[in-house]
Protein backbone atom coordinates (compact mmCIF):
# COMPACT_ATOMS: atom_id res chain seq x y z
CA UNK A 1 0.00 0.00 0.00
CA UNK A 2 2.82 2.43 0.83
CA UNK A 3 4.46 2.00 -2.56
CA UNK A 4 1.13 2.57 -4.31
CA UNK A 5 0.71 5.78 -2.30
CA UNK A 6 4.23 6.95 -3.17
CA UNK A 7 3.58 6.31 -6.88
CA UNK A 8 0.27 8.16 -6.81
CA UNK A 9 1.83 11.10 -4.97
CA UNK A 10 4.67 11.32 -7.50
CA UNK A 11 2.24 11.10 -10.43
CA UNK A 12 0.16 13.91 -8.95
CA UNK A 13 3.22 16.10 -8.37
CA UNK A 14 4.28 15.53 -11.99
CA UNK A 15 0.75 16.39 -13.22
CA UNK A 16 0.73 19.63 -11.23
CA UNK A 17 4.17 20.52 -12.57
CA UNK A 18 3.03 19.92 -16.16
CA UNK A 19 -0.27 21.79 -15.75
CA UNK A 20 0.66 24.61 -13.39
CA UNK A 21 4.45 24.87 -13.69
CA UNK A 22 5.08 24.31 -9.97
CA UNK A 23 6.46 21.38 -7.99
CA UNK A 24 4.46 20.94 -4.81
CA UNK A 25 6.27 18.51 -2.49
CA UNK A 26 4.16 15.84 -0.82
CA UNK A 27 4.99 14.07 2.44
CA UNK A 28 4.56 10.30 2.36
CA UNK A 29 4.89 7.79 5.17
CA UNK A 30 7.56 5.13 5.52
CA UNK A 31 6.20 2.32 7.66
CA UNK A 32 8.32 0.17 9.96
CA UNK A 33 8.11 -2.55 7.29
CA UNK A 34 9.51 -0.12 4.70
CA UNK A 35 12.41 0.87 6.94
CA UNK A 36 13.51 -2.75 7.21
CA UNK A 37 13.10 -3.50 3.47
CA UNK A 38 16.63 -3.91 1.99
CA UNK A 39 15.38 -2.46 -1.32
CA UNK A 40 13.79 0.61 0.25
CA UNK A 41 16.40 3.11 -0.82
CA UNK A 42 15.98 2.22 -4.51
CA UNK A 43 12.19 2.28 -4.59
CA UNK A 44 11.51 6.02 -4.17
CA UNK A 45 14.40 6.76 -6.55
CA UNK A 46 12.72 4.66 -9.24
CA UNK A 47 9.35 6.28 -8.66
CA UNK A 48 10.83 9.75 -8.95
CA UNK A 49 12.75 8.78 -12.08
CA UNK A 50 9.57 7.41 -13.70
CA UNK A 51 7.92 10.79 -13.12
CA UNK A 52 10.88 13.03 -13.94
CA UNK A 53 11.07 14.43 -10.41
CA UNK A 54 13.93 15.37 -8.10
CA UNK A 55 14.45 14.02 -4.58
CA UNK A 56 12.91 17.11 -2.99
CA UNK A 57 9.48 16.29 -4.48
CA UNK A 58 8.76 13.54 -1.94
CA UNK A 59 9.27 14.20 1.75
CA UNK A 60 9.65 10.95 3.68
CA UNK A 61 8.01 10.61 7.10
CA UNK A 62 9.27 8.05 9.61
CA UNK A 63 7.68 7.25 12.96
CA UNK A 64 9.19 6.79 16.37
CA UNK A 65 8.10 3.15 16.55
CA UNK A 66 10.71 2.11 13.96
CA UNK A 67 13.38 3.56 16.25
CA UNK A 68 12.24 1.36 19.11
CA UNK A 69 12.37 -1.76 16.93
CA UNK A 70 15.88 -1.23 15.56
CA UNK A 71 17.44 2.18 16.12
CA UNK A 72 20.65 1.39 14.21
CA UNK A 73 18.75 0.30 11.10
CA UNK A 74 16.53 3.38 11.15
CA UNK A 75 19.52 5.67 11.57
CA UNK A 76 21.32 3.98 8.63
CA UNK A 77 18.27 4.27 6.39
CA UNK A 78 17.63 7.91 7.31
CA UNK A 79 21.29 8.85 6.71
CA UNK A 80 21.28 7.14 3.31
CA UNK A 81 18.01 8.75 2.23
CA UNK A 82 19.18 12.20 3.33
CA UNK A 83 22.49 11.74 1.49
CA UNK A 84 20.46 11.24 -1.70
CA UNK A 85 18.65 14.53 -1.14
CA UNK A 86 15.42 13.44 0.53
CA UNK A 87 13.94 15.44 3.38
CA UNK A 88 13.18 13.09 6.28
CA UNK A 89 10.51 14.10 8.77
CA UNK A 90 9.83 12.53 12.17
CA UNK A 91 6.04 12.13 12.15
CA UNK A 92 3.76 12.02 15.21
CA UNK A 93 6.53 12.98 17.61
CA UNK A 94 5.45 12.46 21.19
CA UNK A 95 3.09 9.52 20.69
CA UNK A 96 4.73 7.26 23.24
CA UNK A 97 8.26 6.35 22.17
CA UNK A 98 9.85 9.79 22.35
CA UNK A 99 13.20 10.21 23.96
CA UNK A 100 15.89 12.82 23.90
CA UNK A 101 18.33 10.12 22.83
CA UNK A 102 16.22 9.44 19.76
CA UNK A 103 16.21 13.11 18.83
CA UNK A 104 19.96 13.33 19.24
CA UNK A 105 20.74 10.22 17.16
CA UNK A 106 18.31 10.24 14.22
CA UNK A 107 19.44 12.80 11.63
CA UNK A 108 15.99 14.19 10.76
CA UNK A 109 15.21 17.38 8.86
CA UNK A 110 11.81 18.16 10.40
CA UNK A 111 10.06 17.23 13.63
CA UNK A 112 6.26 16.90 13.37
CA UNK A 113 4.78 17.31 16.85
CA UNK A 114 1.78 15.04 17.36
CA UNK A 115 -1.71 16.51 17.50
CA UNK A 116 -2.15 15.16 21.05
CA UNK A 117 -0.10 18.13 22.29
CA UNK A 118 -2.16 20.61 20.32
CA UNK A 119 -5.58 19.23 21.28
CA UNK A 120 -5.24 20.43 24.89
CA UNK A 121 -2.89 23.35 24.46
CA UNK A 122 -5.60 25.95 25.18
CA UNK A 123 -6.55 24.47 28.53
CA UNK A 124 -3.48 22.86 30.05
CA UNK A 125 -0.43 24.69 31.38
CA UNK A 126 1.60 21.46 31.48
CA UNK A 127 0.93 20.89 27.78
CA UNK A 128 2.04 24.43 27.01
CA UNK A 129 5.26 23.81 28.95
CA UNK A 130 5.89 20.54 27.10
CA UNK A 131 5.36 22.25 23.74
CA UNK A 132 7.73 25.05 24.78
CA UNK A 133 10.41 22.51 25.74
CA UNK A 134 10.02 20.58 22.50
CA UNK A 135 10.33 23.81 20.52
CA UNK A 136 13.42 24.87 22.52
CA UNK A 137 15.14 21.50 22.07
CA UNK A 138 14.37 21.41 18.35
CA UNK A 139 15.59 24.99 17.93
CA UNK A 140 18.86 24.16 19.69
CA UNK A 141 19.29 21.27 17.23
CA UNK A 142 18.38 23.43 14.21
CA UNK A 143 15.38 21.25 13.42
CA UNK A 144 12.13 22.98 12.44
CA UNK A 145 8.94 21.83 14.16
CA UNK A 146 5.56 21.40 12.49
CA UNK A 147 2.62 21.37 14.92
CA UNK A 148 0.09 18.82 13.67
CA UNK A 149 -3.64 18.97 14.27
CA UNK A 150 -4.23 22.72 14.54
CA UNK A 151 -8.01 23.21 14.45
CA UNK A 152 -8.69 26.62 15.99
CA UNK A 153 -7.53 30.21 15.76
CA UNK A 154 -6.60 30.18 19.47
CA UNK A 155 -4.35 27.13 18.98
CA UNK A 156 -2.69 28.84 16.04
CA UNK A 157 -2.11 32.08 17.94
CA UNK A 158 -0.76 30.28 21.01
CA UNK A 159 1.66 28.25 18.88
CA UNK A 160 2.81 31.41 17.13
CA UNK A 161 3.39 33.09 20.49
CA UNK A 162 5.50 30.09 21.55
CA UNK A 163 7.64 30.46 18.42
CA UNK A 164 6.21 27.61 16.32
CA UNK A 165 6.21 28.93 12.77
CA UNK A 166 5.01 25.79 10.94
CA UNK A 167 1.58 24.30 11.52
CA UNK A 168 -0.87 22.02 9.77
CA UNK A 169 -4.41 20.95 10.45
CA UNK A 170 -8.10 21.28 9.75
CA UNK A 171 -8.00 24.97 10.70
CA UNK A 172 -6.54 25.54 7.24
CA UNK A 173 -8.21 22.74 5.28
CA UNK A 174 -9.52 19.24 5.54
CA UNK A 175 -7.93 16.73 3.14
CA UNK A 176 -8.87 17.61 -0.43
CA UNK A 177 -9.27 15.69 -3.66
CA UNK A 178 -6.57 16.84 -6.15
CA UNK A 179 -9.12 18.69 -8.31
CA UNK A 180 -10.45 20.56 -5.25
CA UNK A 181 -6.88 21.40 -4.20
CA UNK A 182 -6.22 22.75 -7.70
CA UNK A 183 -9.34 24.90 -7.65
CA UNK A 184 -8.58 26.26 -4.18
CA UNK A 185 -4.82 26.78 -4.38
CA UNK A 186 -3.49 26.45 -7.92
CA UNK A 187 -6.00 28.09 -10.24
CA UNK A 188 -4.09 31.40 -10.17
CA UNK A 189 -0.75 29.66 -10.76
CA UNK A 190 -1.80 28.29 -14.15
CA UNK A 191 0.33 29.50 -17.03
Amino acid sequence: MDKFTWREAARQIARWRAQFGVVIPVSVNLSRVDVFDPMLENIPDGILLENGLEHDALKLEVTESAYMEDADQLIRVVKNLRSKGYTVEMDDFGTGYSSLNMLSTIPIDVLKMDRAFIRNIDNDEKTIQLVEHILEIAKSMNVPVVAEGVETESQLQLLKSLGCALVQGFYFSRPLHPSDFEAKYLQNAER
